[in-house]
């Protein structure tokens, strides 16, 4: 996945890139949210060399997107899916018992949870996800 944005600041061989919150990106957890929330903050391998204030086109790792995804909207189908199957194992097949609907939303619950301490590992990582792969020059 690519984005265009701005670098706002370079560390060594690192840059912040400031871009555009987009429906792609919105919920993945690699960026940082400005306070306004229109605009989010990215750390990226600065493999062109731009400098500050400069617009580039970063890329995103697709696998991360792909991770991300599953822990946010697959990881909680499947284990809703799961608690029922073992809610049922553990009623033993009894239609009138409620264990597993209890047992669905109590996995879904888990579920959840995991999600947020999958999102709080990722905002803590300082590596960068992303590579400044353009480095778009204006005309003069």
């Amino acid at each position: 996945m690519t984005e265009v944005g701005r670098v706002v600041s370079v560390n060594d061989d690192a840059a912040v890139v400031s871009m555009q919150a987009s429906g792609a990106c919105e919920k993945c957890g690699l960026c940082m949210a400005s306070s306004d929330g229109k605009e989010v903050l990215l750390l990226a391998l600065n493999e062109v060399g731009a400098g500050p204030g400069d617009t580039v086109e970063i890329e995103i790792s697709p696998g991360r997107v792909l991770v991300a995804a599953f822990a946010l909207y697959l990881l909680p189908v499947l284990l809703t899916i799961l608690g029922f199957v073992v809610g049922s194992y553990m009623s033993r097949g009894d239609e009138s018992s409620p264990l597993p609907i209890i047992m669905a939303v109590v996995f879904l619950i888990v579920s959840f949870v995991a999600a947020w301490l999958f999102d709080l590992r990722i905002r803590k990582n300082t590596r960068p996800e992303a590579t400044v792969c353009l480095l778009y020059t204006s005309p003069s």
